[in-house]
């Protein structure tokens, strides 16, 4: 019994040092996964040996864990040697299910890892592909990264990023992008209607107007009494200002599509606007002076129709006994910038001497149809600068105006820098 009971107690004293022994490496391995440990002194007969831990890089370590990315490593078969916490989020599985098992059970098209392994072999190694998630109950689009680690390891480094939500963006700005052709489509066929409705109309106007005109010129005035032959010529002016109305819409709404723009002299299209408005710049003994104008690419026939109205208004608005001094020049700083928009401009202004406006109607004299005058004042319908305007926006440009009362008015021109 005495021997019995020193072998139980020497067997006990050995599981002990065994056990204490397991518990210091156990203590070095959990020192090891924590990244406190980055080196080992192991003694070898009594000779102490230094042994480095090629994976000590604890900061390495939690980086491949905390960033918001799918992080793997796997062996030449798809076999997962290692995956982070994100990646398991992704597919919605626990880590240790995940480790172990092969990577083609997580994509969509099972064949798919040998053409990803084979593209390796060829420095292609960015990929989008399907993973499933959960079971397959679903599946999500992602961006693969792959690494070939040797020689350093016998494995495969892979970084997934999540596309879900950028598939998102992509698809609600391609939905975002055909409703916008859709009502721009829309918009064009509207336009296209109203210019054949306006020139139906127009024809269908103006017909009945000639007429009205015609047969009112040939009544003989010996015929009529005093009221009568003013009442016919009450008529025949209507009749002439419809015409007029008529043949401005027409104008107006040939705007409304773009024209083919080449490089053009302005200087070339003032002087033939001049001569086009010869006998009325005679008539009110106007002066039009001319400064530094630049060449720009603009339709030819617009820009005519748009110096044309602008000179022609600022003759009718002039003052009854100043004859009109209209100056047309670009502005010193060759490159304006207007605010919200990048692109630079040439500032063209147009100034008159006439009898200008209340700041109050400068917001209004630009849309079609506004007259600030009486038709008994000044003649016209309305619609010269609303024209202007449409003018100046089909060439991305816009139109300004400055003015006092009895001061005269500027016109500003703004065309872009192309």
């Amino acid at each position: 019994m005495i021997v019995n009971d020193k072998n139980t107690d020497s067997l006990l004293a050995e599981i002990e040092s065994l056990r204490q022994q397991l518990y210091e490496s156990n203590s070095i391995i959990d020192a090891i996964k924590e990244g406190d440990v980055d080196a080992l002194v192991v003694n070898n007969n009594g000779v102490p040996q230094l042994y480095s831990l090629e994976t000590a890089d604890y900061t390495y370590r939690l980086l491949i864990e905390k960033f918001k990315q799918g992080a793997l490593s796997i062996a030449k078969n798809g076999l997962i040697l290692y995956c982070n916490d994100y990646f398991a989020k992704l597919v919605n599985i626990p880590i240790e299910e995940i480790i172990g098992n092969y990577i083609q059970e997580y994509l969509e098209n099972f064949s798919q890892f040998i053409t990803l392994i084979e593209a390796l072999k060829y420095g292609i190694t960015t990929h989008e592909i399907l993973f499933k998630t959960n079971g397959q109950r679903s599946t999500f689009p992602a961006n693969i990264s792959l690494t070939d680690l040797e020689p350093a390891v016998d494995a495969i480094g892979i970084v997934v990023t999540d596309l879900t939500e950028k598939k998102k963006h992509e698809g609600a700005l391609i939905k975002h992008q055909e409703e916008l052709e859709d009502k721009i489509n829309e918009l064009n066929r509207i336009n296209r209607n109203l210019e054949e409705f306006i020139h139906v109309i127009s024809h269908d106007l103006k017909e009945p107007l000639r007429k009205i005109v015609m047969h009112n010129s040939k009544m003989n005035g010996t015929y009529l009494n005093e009221i009568d032959a003013r009442s016919m010529n009450v008529i025949k002016l209507s009749v002439l200002r419809l015409n007029s109305l008529v043949d401005d819409l027409v104008k107006y709404s040939s705007h409304t599509a773009q024209e083919e723009q080449k490089e053009i002299n302005l200087s070339t299209i003032i002087a033939e606007v001049i001569d086009d408005h010869e006998i009325i710049i005679t008539d009110k003994n106007a002066k039009i002076k001319t400064g530094k104008l630049p060449v720009i690419k603009a339709s030819r026939i617009q820009m005519r129709q748009l110096f044309g109205n602008l000179i022609s208004n600022a003759i009718k608005y002039s003052k009854i006994d100043i004859p009109p001094i209209i100056e047309i020049y670009q502005a010193d700083n060759s490159d304006v910038e207007i605010p919200n928009q990048n692109t630079k401009f040439v500032k063209i202004q147009i100034k008159d001497n006439g009898i200008g406006m209340e700041s109050g109607h400068l917001n209004k004299i630009f849309t079609i149809f506004q007259r600030l005058h009486a038709r008994n004042e000044y003649s016209g319908n309305g619609i010269g600068l609303s024209i202007c305007k449409k003018i100046m926006e089909n060439h991305s440009g816009n139109i300004t105006v400055e003015s006092s009362l009895n001061e005269g008015t500027i016109f500003n021109l703004y065309f872009p820098i192309l």
